[in-house]
This record gives structure tokens, sequence and C-alpha cells, in this order.
């Protein structure tokens, strides 16, 4: 038995609905359905009276939903109380974070958030924008870093810093010496991309959407940004990335788009429930913004 699945059934009974559940706990609704569901399966009950939704509960619900709430209430005791008298910040928290953010932004910044405060562990779990978002709303980690941002209730959300996508091509590629190209000129290329649910993808998809009113076809894509700037290299005849991901190589040319395609990087979370959550959450707001020489500041 799972503890957020006592914690959804005590929601659900608070709040009258699995949606206003799901709000309160900053997750998706089949997230809270499948916590239920799952509870009566391994109970082998039923949690609620036949035909009546989430309004009354069955005897042995009564029984589980007395349980959870003393369960729920003293957990949450506990974390105040060692919160209370604990001079260290310590703790685990658990970050989902899309490619780029997760291999270029993060690490520097962790590894300095980790001198000021040794004691707090950070877990970075790194896919695709999207995943990275369920991974959150599913409460699978406490923070999410990405490509784009997730509106839905229960969750805050703001932007990190700005990135920038360019195209990237082999020295001898006709495009090479262009200081900037436009939608026009990949309009033929054979690109190189990133998997659906990436933020990377979906940015330069739209664009080129909005300029011809059709889909481009990517006959080769990757979860991850170093193979697509590793299959560039090895004979591609060009990708779009985050000019993160191109970094010093100096066996490719980046080259920019016109207008250019800019983009912000998220962070997103839902309750803050410890203070070492808190903690690098404040540290993230004050120390992202610096990591990226030559990108403009959010402010």
């Amino acid at each position: 038995m799972d503890f957020r699945q006592l914690e959804s059934l005590v929601e659900v009974l608070e709040k009258g609905s699995i949606s206003g559940a799901a709000a309160s706990l900053g997750i998706s609704q089949p997230a809270v359905s499948k916590h239920i569901a799952r509870l009566e399966e391994e109970m082998g009950i039923k949690i609620f009276v036949r035909g009546q939704k989430c309004s009354k509960l069955t005897v042995e619900g009564e029984i589980l939903y007395d349980f959870a709430k003393k369960v729920v209430s003293s957990l949450n005791d506990i974390k105040r109380e060692v919160t209370n008298v604990s001079s260290e910040v310590a703790g685990t928290v658990t970050i989902s974070a899309s490619s780029i953010p997760g291999d270029f932004v993060l690490p520097s910044i962790l590894v300095d958030f980790r001198r000021q405060y040794p004691y707090v562990n950070v877990e970075v779990y790194i896919s695709d924008s999207r995943e990275a978002l369920e991974r959150l709303v599913t409460k699978d980690t406490d923070i999410a870093v990405t490509g784009f941002s997730r509106n839905t209730s229960g969750l805050e959300s703001y932007p990190l810093c700005e990135d920038e996508l360019v195209l990237i091509v082999s020295p001898d590629h006709p495009l090479a010496n262009r200081r900037a190209v436009t939608m026009k000129d990949v309009e033929d290329l054979d690109l190189i991309g990133r998997v659906p649910g990436s933020a990377t993808r979906r940015i330069w998809e739209d664009a080129y959407k909005e300029h011809f009113g059709v889909e481009k076809e990517v006959g080769l894509s990757f979860g991850h940004v170093s193979a697509v700037v590793n299959a560039v290299e090895s004979g591609g005849e060009g990708g779009i990335v985050s000019r993160l991901a191109v970094g010093k190589n100096t066996h490719l040319v980046t080259i920019p788009f016109s207008p250019a395609l800019k983009r912000f990087f998220y962070i997103t979370y839902g309750t803050v429930s410890t203070r070492a959550m808190k903690v690098l959450i404040d540290f993230l707001r004050e120390r992202v913004l610096q990591i990226i020489g030559g990108v403009t500041r959010v402010d």
C-alpha cells in the first residue's frame, strides 16, 4: 500500500470529488482514480457504494477512510516535528527534467547547491518535457524543469531562463556560411530531430506549421539531444537543437533562425512539503538566471 493512495482517498472524501482531490494534490484526475482503484485491488474491497460515485462509502470503505486519515495526519505530524527540531536542512528532493535543462542547466547549479546544503540529496531523472511533467503530476517527483509549463490547478510554474533553438549542419553544407536561416531554408532538408513529447521539437514544428500551414516530416528522431548532434556529425543533413546542446563543438556549424526561435525553461511544482524542497526551489530562483552567458535574463 502506497501512502499516496491513502492521501488520495482522504482528499476525495474531504473535497467531495476526484477533480477536487486532484486539484488539491496537484496531480491529474486519472492519477487519483488509479490510486483509489489500486487501494480497492490491494484490499479486495469496494470503497464506494455502487452508483454513488464518491459520495457514499461502503462499510469497508469507512474503516479504510478512518485509517487513512490517521496515517496522513501522523505523517504530517512527523514531518512537522522533525523540521522543528532539526538544525540542518536535510532530506531528498527529486527532479524530473527534460534533456536540455537536465544535462546543461541543472548540473552546475546543483553542485553549488550541495556545497551550501550538504545534507540535502537531489535526484534528477531526465526524459522529454512531456514525461517529466507527467512524473510531477503523478507525484513521482517533487519538481519538474522543462521546456514548456503545465497549466494545472494545484501546480505553480514560472520561467527560469531563456534558450534559443538553432540549426546545426556540417562545415561543408551549402547553408554553413549563412549568418541566419529561415523556415523556408529548412523546407527541403532531411532534418534529424527529437521525438514527439520534446519541447524543442514542438516549438520548431509549430513555427514551421505557422509558416507553411503543414507539418514537416521528420524521418529520424531521437529521445536525447546528444544523439541528434552525433547523428548530424555522422553525416546527417541537419538538425534543430538548443544552442546549449552544441556547446563548443568544432565539427558542426551553428546557425540561428530569423526570426529567432526562443523559448523559456520552466520550473513547476505543487505543494512545498519539506524544508529541503523549499530551499532548493529558492536556490533555483536565485541562481539559474545567472548560468547561461549571453542568453537574455528573465527579470
